[in-house]
């Protein structure tokens, strides 16, 4: 039978310990179906979805101290199901882009809109740069959601544009067919 776990990893950023994750699970046999990572200030995170034989993914797992004690990083397990199985209703993917001069709530803001409009965010991604030119930290926001036929767009839009213009961030959205 096949099984699919998410790991996550947390722990002091330095050179290579994604490819210490990635040569863990593949010498025990276990895919790696996806993957995300990054530095946030000094430390490295990583989430991945694997997937493997139930056999090979508890062996995995009862061995996790090895790569503990190898990486130096805080481990978390959570069984999942296969993506496949995921309850989804039929639904138009999206991709949304806010940019604004860095301030907190941001994030909040828009969340809290999606989250009001039965929205379930799928993917996202947020950053910080500072801008060379003008010396302001610019906030960018990306991030892929479905809508279901039951979300009227010209409302979603109305109420990104009100905040947009509210707190001066610049927000687009757009049908996509693939990522």
């Amino acid at each position: 039978m096949r099984s699919y776990v998410v790991f996550s990893f947390m722990g002091p950023d330095r050179s290579g310990l994604a490819r210490q994750i990635a040569e863990f699970f593949t010498a025990r046999g276990i895919n790696i179906e996806r993957s995300r990572g990054c530095v946030l200030g000094g430390e490295f995170g990583m989430i991945i979805l694997t997937s493997g034989s139930t056999d090979d993914i508890e062996r995995l797992i009862k061995d996790l101290d090895r790569l503990r004690e190898k990486t130096d990083l805080d481990i978390h397990v959570w069984k999942t199901k296969a993506p496949l199985h995921r309850d989804v209703a039929p639904s138009i993917p999206y991709k949304l882009i806010a940019t604004s001069i860095d301030r907190p709530g941001i994030l909040h803001q828009i969340c809290k809109i999606l989250h009001g409009r039965g929205i379930n965010i799928d993917d996202i991604a947020t950053n910080v740069d500072n801008n060379p030119v003008t010396g302001a930290n610019v906030f960018q926001m990306v991030c892929y959601f479905s809508l279901s036929p039951a979300v009227k767009i010209l409302d979603l839009k109305n109420d990104l544009n009100r905040i947009g213009d509210e707190s001066n961030i610049d927000i687009r959205f757009e049908a996509v067919i693939c990522r």
